[in-house]
């Protein structure tokens, strides 16, 4: 398989696929407890913060010390808001909130510099501007959908369903963003041999 390598350099293709794996094999547990009636929160809960490690970890910018130390603050709030704030069987919103918050920064920093730096002709090239773009419609839509989620269920609980289809469609476009990120990657580590 051209994507997977076992060295260091391609250690970014790895935390993807790594996030791929994951995210089916929680969607498929979800979709088992599901169909048992069983809460899948704590699943979806964990799959989040998990996501978001990834995320940080695949295209963080280990120079810049004030996004580090706020993806470690945002990791810590998020243990403590799945095991003591909110609980696992619930949405865990204060951290989604956060941590999209938090990865909106990460992409909007990204382009910026990418556009002060300019390091390529062509920026689509870049493996991160497709990751970078992304994370900023999957977290960007996200918390516009999960600010108006509870504020809807309230008023109309059938437009709850509807919330959830969006946030579908959002996850679908990011891991469409995704695989254009590993092709980007995999077309540059081809080309550059």
């Amino acid at each position: 398989m051209g994507l997977y390598s076992r060295d260091r350099e391609n250690r970014f293709s790895n935390l993807l696929i790594l996030l791929c794996v994951v995210s089916l094999l929680s969607d498929i547990i979800s979709l088992i407890l599901t169909h048992y009636r069983i809460n899948n929160w704590p699943v979806g809960n964990l799959f989040l913060l998990f996501q978001f490690i990834i995320l940080f970890a695949a295209g963080s910018d280990r120079k810049n010390k004030l996004l580090t130390v706020a993806f470690f603050i945002c990791i810590v709030f998020g243990v403590f808001d799945f095991l003591v704030l909110q609980s696992p069987t619930v949405f865990n919103s204060f951290s989604a909130y956060a941590n999209g918050i938090l990865m909106i920064i990460f992409s909007l920093s990204f382009f910026y510099k990418t556009m002060v730096e300019m390091p390529v002709e062509r920026v689509e090239s870049l493996p991160l501007f497709w990751l970078s773009f992304g994370i900023l419609i999957y977290y960007g839509g996200n918390i516009f959908l999960f600010l108006f989620n509870n504020y809807l269920i309230d008023q109309l609980l059938r437009s709850h369903r509807v919330i959830w289809m969006l946030h579908n469609v959002l996850n679908i476009s990011k891991n469409l963003f995704l695989f254009l990120t590993l092709w980007a990657n995999y077309k540059n580590r081809t080309y550059s041999r």
